[in-house]
């Protein structure tokens, strides 16, 4: 009896510990420091076709950080000096990302937990006469500066 004991108390805390160490969504793997290669087009509205047109397009190197947000299935990536989002994130690693109509969007997602590929259209993709620029990010991460293989 003593001995079924001391088997079930064992498998108890094992369980307990497995509960307990389970970081469902694992997003302490993609913290660190990461080097962002950022592909940014500018575009503005033809005002005779409504199409959008590429009108600039830049390319910005940096050497950013992920970090936890505060709330949970969410990550914080400076992917620029001047640019961040809090993003989602799910057990698969892919990224969504909040649209400013309260919705949201899948915007990139974790290759593995040493690469990233993200997508985030700025300014309303919404087509009216006199409309400003619209940017959209293409942005490839390597966690840790090193580049990984595609």
């Amino acid at each position: 009896m003593k001995k079924n004991s001391i088997t079930i108390l064992t498998v108890i805390i094992l369980i307990f510990f497995f509960i307990i160490g389970c970081d469902k969504y694992h997003r302490d793997r993609y913290t660190g420091t990461w080097e962002f290669i950022t592909e940014r087009k500018y575009y503005n509205v033809d005002d005779n076709s409504y199409e959008l047109v590429e009108i600039k397009r830049d390319t910005v190197y940096y050497i950013g950080k992920i970090t936890m947000s505060n709330n949970e299935n969410q990550i914080i990536i400076q992917y620029t000096k001047n640019d961040e989002i809090n993003a989602g994130i799910d057990k698969d690693g892919y990224i969504y990302h909040e649209t400013n109509w309260g919705g949201k969007y899948a915007a990139g997602q974790f290759v593995n937990s040493k690469k990233l590929h993200l997508r985030l259209p700025w300014g309303e993709f919404v087509m009216f006469e006199g409309d400003t620029d619209r940017r959209y990010d293409h942005i490839i991460g390597t966690k840790n500066g090193r580049r990984q293989n595609e």
